[in-house]
């Protein structure tokens, strides 16, 4: 029996020992694509209630499938890699007219902003000893590289945009297959992996309909009002307005405020006027009008860890990090919650 007993002990660990670096080694195999595929999974996620409609017209779930793929290419793909483009070049046009011109630096006057005229001598006094010229430089050439860096690595881009596609393909065609994996492998019961599963989904789908698209068209909104009214860099000044839309109380009001302000102070007042009229009716009561909409009874998060969330999300991934941080979020707030809800009692039991 000790025998028995030694040796079927000797098995499990052996097997766990195994495991584990047969798991280390597939990590390090698809480990270039983990963000990839999360990415396509999060995307499937969202996408599925429209794909499981196409599938029930069109009987067939690779055909539907494929439509989804075209679809997110239209909607998703193509848009932000156009609103790429147009930003960078913006971005760029901006540098080579300003910082980056020689001659527009050395005629750089901080004394001739109005702004600067209001401001305390002491104050006036320590931006006077900042060597504005080395500064703006230093930012242009920054800038210049990192945007260089993003262009060189295009090739990458374009295979991972290839890899995210066919993972889509898949997540969507076998989800069903997906979801049964996930809940025969899983120790806890089917219950508590089903309620986990259905949380999760509704959650992920509430912070993209409930903060996401609401925020992106309040970016919409402000880069048509910004290129009407003459702001340089508006879909730069565009982005931010998506970012600053999560944050809580301010919202959007603290890019366009400054928006106006720089027109005022330019000496544009009627533009200002305008673009100021077009803040507070068009982009800023946008979420009031829209949410009941796209929202509904969806889960909508706190505005403030939404914000926290998508900022260290695009710090830590990058700029797929602007979902992936809320959909962390997401899933630890499921957690939390089934904790709270006492499943490892009901685990044990």
């Amino acid at each position: 029996m000790s025998k028995a007993f030694d040796h079927a002990d000797l098995a499990r660990w052996f097997f766990l020992i195994l495991l584990i670096g047969v798991s280390a080694l597939f990590w390090k195999v698809i480990e270039p694509f983990a963000m990839v595929l999360l990415t396509a999974g999060i995307v499937a996620i969202i996408v599925t209630p429209v794909e499981r409609h196409v599938r029930s017209w069109i009987g067939h779930p690779k055909i539907s499938a494929i439509i989804m793929l075209a679809l997110v290419l239209a909607a998703m793909v193509i848009p932000l890699i156009t609103a790429a483009l147009l930003i960078a070049g913006q971005a760029m046009q901006i540098i080579q007219d300003t910082v980056a011109n020689p001659s527009w630096v050395q005629s750089f006057d901080i004394y001739a902003f109005p702004l600067v005229k209001v401001l305390p001598d002491i104050l006036v006094t320590q931006i006077a000893a900042i060597n504005v010229s080395e500064l703006l430089r230093g930012v242009a050439t920054w800038i210049v590289q990192n945007v260089g860096t993003i262009f060189a690595s295009s090739a990458d881009i374009i295979f991972k945009t290839f890899i995210f596609f066919v993972s889509l393909y898949f997540f969507l065609v076998d989800r069903e297959k997906i979801h049964a994996e996930f809940i025969a492998l899983s120790p806890l019961r089917n219950t508590i992996d089903e309620n986990i599963v259905n949380r999760l989904v509704t959650t992920v789908r509430g912070v993209v309909f409930g903060s996401l698209i609401i925020a992106i068209i309040q970016g919409i909104l402000a880069a048509i009002g910004l290129t009407i009214f003459g702001v340089p860099g508006a879909l730069i000044w565009a982005a931010l307005v998506v970012v600053a839309a999560q944050i809580p109380m301010l919202g959007t009001s603290v890019i366009m405020i400054p928006a106006v302000a720089y027109l005022a102070l330019s000496g544009h007042v009627p533009q200002a006027i305008g673009l100021l009229v077009w803040s507070m009716v068009a982009v800023g009561l946008v979420d009031n009008m829209l949410q009941p909409f796209i929202v509904g009874s969806r889960t909508r998060m706190h505005a403030l860890l939404i914000l926290l969330s998508m900022l260290g999300g695009l710090n830590a991934f990058g700029p797929i990090g602007f979902i992936f941080g809320p959909t962390i979020l997401a899933a630890f707030l499921v957690m939390i919650e089934l904790y709270r809800s006492g499943i490892l009692e009901k685990t044990k039991a």
